[in-house]
C-alpha cells in the first residue's frame, strides 16, 4: 500500500496506465472534472489493475470545513469511478493534518497498511516513498516554497514543513537511485524564465525558492532518474535535460483551470504519454 518505504499491494504492480495530474489547490469543481475525464480514459482491460491518479502536489489538504468537504467530495467521486488517488505534498497543504492522520492510522494499521490514507481512496506519498512499476523504481519527493508567504498566516494557510529539509534530502540520497522521480518543485537544472514577480512577494522567499530548487537538484544528481514529473510552476511542458549523467525526460504540468495541460495519461510500462 502507499506509504514510506517500498510499496506494494494487490493491483498496483499490475497497473500499466495511470493519470498524472498537476496542482488542484483544493478546487472541488476542477478535481471532480478531472476524475470524471480520467475515469473515461483509464479503460484498463486487466481486472487486477488499480485505476490510479498520481497527483504532483498542492492537491488541497486544507484545514476546516472547506478542506473536509473537498476531501469528502473527491473521495466520493473516486469511489463512483472505481479509482484511487495518490498525492505527494506540495507547499500548499495542511501539514499538521497530514501528520495527525498518518500518526492515527499507524496506530490503527500496525505494519504500515493504510497508514497514509488521508480520506477514503486518497493516499499521501510521504517524502522518500518508493514503489516499483514494471521493473522501474519510482521515488516521491514532495515539497516546495510558497512565494506568497508574506501574505499568509502560519498554521492557517502556511506551514513551515513545506520545504524539503537537508535531513530528508540526505536520507533519500542514502537510500539510493531511482528510475522515475515525482516531485512538486522543479530542480534548478531545468531552466525557466519567469515574468517579474508581483510586489507582495518577499525577496527572501524568492531566495528560499532558489535554494530549494538547488537542494532538489542535488538529490536528482545523486538519484539519477531518467524521468522526472513535477508541478508547482503552473506551466505544462516536456523537455529532455542533461544533468551530467545522461538524458532526463522532464514533464511539468499546469494548475487547475490553467492555460496548459493539468493532467495526462501515462503508460508506466513504456513510459510514454498518451495525447
Amino acid at each position: 500500500m502507499p506509504g514510506t518505504g517500498m510499496m506494494d499491494g494487490m493491483g498496483y504492480r499490475d497497473t500499466s496506465r495511470i493519470v498524472v495530474a498537476g496542482d488542484w489547490h483544493g478546487n472541488t469543481d476542477w478535481a471532480l472534472h478531472v476524475i470524471s475525464m480520467a475515469a473515461s480514459r483509464l479503460d484498463d482491460k486487466n481486472p487486477l489493475a488499480a485505476r490510479i491518479i498520481l497527483h504532483l502536489g498542492d492537491f488541497g489538504v486544507w484545514p476546516g470545513d472547506t478542506g473536509w468537504e473537498y476531501l469528502r467530495q473527491v473521495s466520493e467521486a473516486l469511489r463512483a469511478a472505481g479509482m484511487v488517488l495518490w498525492f505527494i505534498d506540495g507547499n500548499h497543504e495542511d501539514f499538521a493534518q497530514l501528520q495527525e492522520k498518518t500518526e492515527r492510522n499507524r496506530r490503527m494499521f500496525p505494519g504500515g497498511i493504510g497508514e497514509t490514507e488521508i480520506a477514503p481512496r486518497i493516499y499521501w506519498q510521504p517524502r522518500g516513498s518508493r514503489w516499483v512499476w514494471h521493473g522501474r523504481l519510482w521515488l516521491a519527493l514532495g515539497g516546495g516554497v510558497s512565494l506568497d508567504k508574506a501574505i499568509r498566516t502560519e498554521g492557517e494557510d502556511w506551514w513551515p514543513e513545506e520545504e524539503i529539509t537537508a535531513e530528508q534530502a540526505a536520507k533519500v540520497i542514502v537510500e539510493g537511485g531511482a528510475d522515475v522521480m515525482v516531485t512538486h518543485d522543479c530542480p534548478s537544472g531545468v531552466k525557466h524564465t519567469f515574468p517579474p514577480p508581483p510586489p507582495f512577494w518577499d525577496l527572501r522567499d524568492l531566495a528560499r525558492s532558489d535554494a530549494h530548487r538547488e537542494l532538489l537538484q542535488r538529490v536528482v544528481d545523486a538519484v539519477q532518474p531518467s524521468h522526472l514529473l513535477h508541478g508547482h510552476l503552473h506551466r505544462s511542458y516536456q523537455r529532455t535535460c542533461d544533468f551530467g549523467y545522461g538524458p532526463v525526460e522532464v514533464t511539468g504540468l499546469d494548475c487547475d483551470e490553467g492555460d496548459g495541460a493539468n493532467w495526462a495519461v501515462l503508460n508506466v510500462k513504456s513510459m510514454t504519454w498518451e495525447a
